[in-house]
């Protein structure tokens, strides 16, 4: 099953480079989408969400050549299956690689 996303956010840092064992580049990026609404009684709400990112090939090269911390991002990409884990406090939690 192929599920596809897209995003637009801002660059959280500036993108972490990693190199997998065939040496290919793989940036992560950190990108944070924050929605603003106002409730019912008309007070002003904001929500951050985080996304990692992961860039592969030619296009990892373009992303750690230009992007740094603070860049409009749009991603469109394909969204992995979650993997859940427990955190320090023992609560258990869910996160997408």
């Amino acid at each position: 099953m192929y599920q596809q996303i897209t995003i637009v956010g801002n660059l959280g840092k500036d993108p972490e480079m990693r190199y997998t064992t065939r040496r290919f580049r793989s940036p992560r990026l950190a990108l944070a989408v924050t929605r603003n609404w106002t409730n019912h009684e008309g007070e002003r709400q904001e929500k951050t969400i985080w996304f990692r990112v992961v860039a592969w090939r030619k296009l990892a090269e373009t992303a750690s050549q230009y992007l740094t911390k603070g860049s409009k991002v749009l991603v469109v990409g394909q969204v992995e299956e979650p993997t859940t884990f427990t955190d320090r406090e023992g609560k258990v939690r869910a996160s997408s690689k």
